[in-house]
């Protein structure tokens, strides 16, 4: 407690896994503490883990996936273990670079990352993921693959239930990437919002048989939103995207029919960010994004009323090198 006020008292840190895009973090329940993994910086795309604690961060030193952006992660609660799956080696890749989405499954235990020989879904990349706790599976809902030499939007669901893949659905909502996915707990359905294509607005839920659209008022339209289940406050929070002219920094909140704004305030516009629910703390963990300009490392923390800076990193300018 005196560290937590100390921290607090002292204001933004300035250190940790530095300026960060297309990465991926989830809440590892076991050690109560988020964990980070790849995505791209300012001169290559990255493999390594880091841990955030709500003090300070730490990197792993694992042997683990290879380097990747736009991973698929996610904490599987049954088996408490972290669920890695697909990605890109590259960030955007130049002309020529065809066919580096990847399809190989991870876990990431006590004891480190570990590959899993099952087979599953084709390489994708951008894919949307999220766990149901009650029916104790790992869902994953298209993304894109560029094997083809063109951009080729998916739209299946599978399944992993700690063992195997399983093709669940091929209908459902229309084939996309970049969608902002988590389980709702209360309502006991996956949620799944926007993505690429406008961007898109609308909303849908899974049930683990069928996809349902959900007729919502009309809400602005995002693509590279993420999303996270706020377990404390009971409801899906989303934050920051793409809105087909700019980046954004709202916060949303979903309340089973509607989306409603909570916050204009807090990170600077963005997309390409990540997030994770600290069920210990009650707390959002919002780190890194670009604008289309500046590639942030900044590291944020939501405790249900306002966004506040937890580290501090200067803004690197993107640079298109196709990492």
């Amino acid at each position: 407690m005196i560290a937590a006020a100390l921290s607090a008292a002292l204001g933004p840190r300035t250190v940790g896994p530095g300026i960060r895009n297309a990465h991926a973090m989830v809440y590892d329940e076991q050690r109560e503490v988020t964990v980070l993994f790849g995505g791209a910086d300012a001169s290559a795309v990255r493999g390594d883990t880091w841990t955030w604690d709500g003090d300070r961060w730490r990197s792993l030193d694992l042997n683990g996936p290879a380097p990747r952006t736009f991973p698929a992660f996610v904490w599987d609660a049954a088996r408490g273990e972290a669920v890695l799956f697909g990605g890109r080696r590259v960030l955007f890749g130049r002309e020529g670079q065809r066919g580096t989405c990847l399809s190989d499954t991870w876990v990431l235990r006590r004891d480190g990352w570990h590959r899993q020989t099952a087979n599953g879904p084709p390489p994708r990349s951008e894919a949307g993921i999220a766990y149901d706790r009650d029916r104790r599976v790992v869902v994953v809902f298209g993304g894109y693959d560029d094997a083809s030499g063109e951009i080729a939007r998916l739209g299946d669901t599978w399944e992993w239930d700690g063992a195997a893949w399983n093709l669940r659905a091929q209908a459902g909502p229309p084939a996309r990437s970049g969608v902002a996915m988590s389980y709702d707990e209360q309502l006991r359905r996956v949620v799944l919002f926007g993505g690429n294509g406008g961007p898109r607005s609308d909303t849908w839920t899974w049930d683990g048989i069928r996809w349902d659209r959900v007729d919502t008022p009309v809400t602005p339209g995002r693509f590279n939103s993420v999303a996270v289940y706020d377990s404390l406050r009971q409801r899906v929070l989303r934050t920051t995207g793409w809105s087909g002219r700019e980046r954004v920094r709202e916060t949303w909140l979903f309340d089973a029919s509607r989306w409603l704004l909570v916050s204009s305030d807090g990170p600077s516009a963005r997309n390409h960010s990540a997030i994770a629910f600290d069920r210990r703390r009650g707390r959002l963990v919002l780190h890194g994004g670009h604008d289309g300009v500046f590639v942030f490392g900044d590291t944020w923390e939501w405790d249900g009323a306002q966004w506040r800076e937890r580290v501090k990193a200067k803004p690197q300018r993107r640079i298109d090198n196709g990492h």
